[in-house]
């Protein structure tokens, strides 16, 4: 999803680059990512920065991320609970 979301902002991304990013991932060890860290500290999740911004420009550009979507709205009823 992630890479034919880029193509459809018009960029050009290795079909591999996703599987070399896990890779890279798999070697740092146990951390956790900084949505979950504010989720921890009852802080607002950065949804609309980092799930929909993404997600609307690829829907712009007429790709489909039906993962990234319900990522996505199961991050908005979280931080809507909080509210």
């Amino acid at each position: 999803e992630v890479i034919d979301g880029a193509k459809s902002c018009g960029y050009n991304l290795p079909a591999d680059v996703a599987v070399e990013h896990m890779k890279r991932t798999e070697t740092m060890g146990a951390y956790k990512p900084s949505t979950l860290l504010d989720f921890e500290a009852g802080r607002a999740l950065e949804v609309e920065a980092i799930w929909g911004e993404p997600l609307r420009r690829a829907r712009t550009g007429g790709t489909a991320m039906p993962r990234l979507e319900q990522l996505y709205a199961l991050l908005k009823s979280l931080n809507a609970r909080r509210e």
